[in-house]
């Protein structure tokens, strides 16, 4: 069984660290337990023009930049490019990345060369543009004609069933390796005397995280008399503009700043605070919360579509997002229930609904079940 996974987005090529599409390349690798993998980026802007094969990470993988500014005669340049990739690797399955993207290559390859897609749609709702007439006409099709639409939360489903009912979705979660096969790194960060929380969160938007919400809460609480660290994890544009809004809220001695950290210390934080946070205006998913639970970290998530459907009551609390009152009392409630939540539960929880290779039996078994068909 070979399988090609087409992805939107990914990392440059050579790149000694991966800092996108790391999902993607953790899946495909896990898969190859179950079947033969290649990976295609078919919008490396940095191969302009040029079809490139090469073993990257031992994962095999093409890569191709469409050139020209005709949108038409750029896709027809990028779909005959992409043939040629069908005819090396010979697929048996097309498995694309996100409909508005890969999934619309996907299909084109498959009418072209008779080789059936799937789609794992993780692209946030907000940024879809569904609502407009002609952007939904064009991703109807990809989910259509796909032998199964795999949605990476209850939430992405639900919706996107609203804009195409006459599409089958289901739900597999993003698969991530168990946090605890990664060593700690042995430093010390949780802070006595206090209660202790985590956000890992990008800076790479101004709104999106809601940091805009979650830092003036920690005002609040600070001055009700509240004693909580707020570890924070994440790097990006905004980063100076967060830590510049924590020195004028006056809680910088409340709020840790990490800025872009590696695996092994996020994970060595989540071991060590009492709690993690997701105060996300929207999300698709949320790997984040899926690692802080796998660590036992009871939630606090806002009610932004893929992160609160990813918890139970019996792992989270969830809350109004854009909201700074909403978020002062869910810390609040936090705080006060930490003792009754089960960690080892929500453990339990984590490792059957979103641990690496039980996602990958998932896959392997639709795999079969197209191929049987």
């Amino acid at each position: 069984m070979r399988i090609l996974m087409i992805v939107t987005w990914y990392s440059p090529k050579d790149a000694e660290v991966m800092t996108a599409g790391v999902f993607h390349y953790e899946q495909s690798m896990a898969l190859k337990k179950y079947a033969d993998m290649a990976l295609y980026y078919p919008y490396d802007t940095d191969m302009t023009g040029r079809l490139s094969k090469k073993t990257e990470h031992d994962l095999l993988t093409y890569r191709y930049g469409a050139s020209g500014s005709n949108p038409i005669s750029k896709f027809s340049d990028l779909l005959n490019a992409s043939k040629k990739v069908i005819r090396d690797f010979k697929p048996d399955i097309i498995h694309a990345h996100v409909a508005q993207g890969a999934g619309r290559l996907a299909l084109a390859l498959s009418k072209a060369c008779n080789i059936p897609y799937i789609v794992t749609e993780h692209s946030p709702m907000e940024q879809n543009h569904l609502d407009n007439t002609v952007t939904r006409m064009m991703t109807f099709p990809v989910y259509k004609f796909s032998k199964a639409n795999i949605c990476v939360s209850k939430d992405s489903m639900t919706r996107l069933k609203e804009y195409f009912p006459n599409c089958k979705f289901h739900v597999i979660y993003n698969g991530i390796i168990n946090p605890s096969t990664i060593d700690d790194d042995g430093n010390k960060y949780r802070v006595e005397g206090y209660t202790n929380a985590l956000i890992t969160a990008a800076f790479y938007d101004k709104f999106v995280k809601g940091y805009q919400y979650l830092l003036p809460a920690i005002k609040e609480l600070k001055n009700e008399g509240i004693k909580i660290k707020l570890h924070i994890c994440g790097g990006g544009d905004y980063f100076d503009y967060y830590k510049q809004m924590a020195d004028e809220l006056e809680i910088s001695d409340s709020v840790i700043f990490y800025g872009q950290c590696k695996r092994e210390q996020v994970y060595s934080i989540m071991r060590q605070v009492d709690f993690s946070i997701s105060a996300s205006e929207y999300e698709c998913s949320g790997v984040s919360v899926q690692e802080a639970l796998f660590l036992k970290n009871p939630m606090l998530v806002t009610r932004s579509g893929g992160a609160n459907s990813l918890v139970t009551p019996e792992n989270a609390i969830v809350v109004d997002r854009k909201s700074i009152p909403a978020l002062v009392e869910g810390i609040k409630e936090m705080i006060n229930k930490l003792d009754t939540f089960d960690k080892e539960k929500i453990e339990k929880y984590a490792f059957y609904n979103f641990e690496i290779d039980n996602v990958s039996k998932r896959y392997k078994k639709l795999y079969e079940r197209i191929l049987k068909k």
